[in-house]
């Protein structure tokens, strides 16, 4: 992590992948706000906006297929303060925190994507935040993989595998929730959205926990728009929470 400049007693500072801390020098700066120009990735017909709080922005650069996200509050305060966060919060530093835990993970071989470069601007009292990362082209979520078809026992089984590896390596996700669990054609899956995430000694109780949160996530899809059809079936999901708990 270094800082490159200040502007208006504001900081701004970048946390980068071993890549991007080979550009020169002198370039630093306006190559690594490139990557959170909001103005010039929009103007790109390629660029795709998703909705949310998260204002997640799906675009290229230098031949790499990238996700910037920035980071919002939720609930009622969020309604008040939309984005800043002050210092002294537990979470005041959620994308530098997100982008180690997402290094960590894949230098224990974990399903997830690669951390490309996060950013804070702070200021006397609060930090705005982003993140870019890796896309990972060929998955889709949960969420719009049930709304087509049912998961086969197969899909279930691999899934709770692969939550496994994260129990194992006692990574806490606080939102584990369908559309945070991706699948590919090949049965490949990856866990995203690790904002607020991270590592403790977990016990049985807190791997169910998760377990369930995720199996709420597949009920209340059902009942999200009832003229939608969404193929779940709560026996099958045995099969995920089985392999999950082994």
């Amino acid at each position: 992590m270094a800082t490159f400049s200040k502007e208006q007693f504001k900081e701004v500072n970048y946390l980068v992948e071993s890549t991007l801390s080979g550009v020169q020098q002198n370039s630093k700066s306006n190559y690594y706000a490139s990557f959170f120009d909001r103005d010039s990735i929009q103007k790109d017909s390629k660029t795709i906006s998703c909705s949310g709080r998260g204002q997640t922005l799906l675009f290229s650069k230098d031949g790499r297929d990238l996700v910037l996200r920035h980071y919002r509050r939720g609930g009622f305060f969020g309604k008040l303060v939309k984005d800043s966060f002050f210092i002294f919060e537990k979470n005041a530093h959620r994308a530098f925190d997100e982008f180690k835990l997402l290094d960590y993970m894949l230098s224990k071989g974990l399903p997830v994507p690669k951390p490309v470069i996060a950013r804070e601007i702070k200021g006397f009292f609060s930090v705005t935040q982003d993140i870019v990362i890796e896309r990972l082209n060929g998955y889709k979520d949960l969420s719009y993989v049930i709304s087509k078809r049912e998961l086969t026992e197969a899909e279930y089984t691999n899934i709770g595998k692969t939550i496994s590896l994260f129990f194992k390596e006692n990574i806490l996700h606080t939102d584990l929730n369908i559309r945070n669990i991706l699948i590919n054609e090949e049965g490949r899956v990856a866990i995203i959205d690790f904002d607020k995430c991270f590592c403790t000694k977990l016990s049985k109780d807190m791997k169910i926990s998760m377990i369930n949160r995720l199996l709420r996530s597949f009920k209340k899809e059902i009942t999200r728009d009832l003229t939608k059809k969404i193929y779940f079936n709560e026996i099958n999901f045995k099969f995920l929470k089985n392999n999950a708990l082994l």
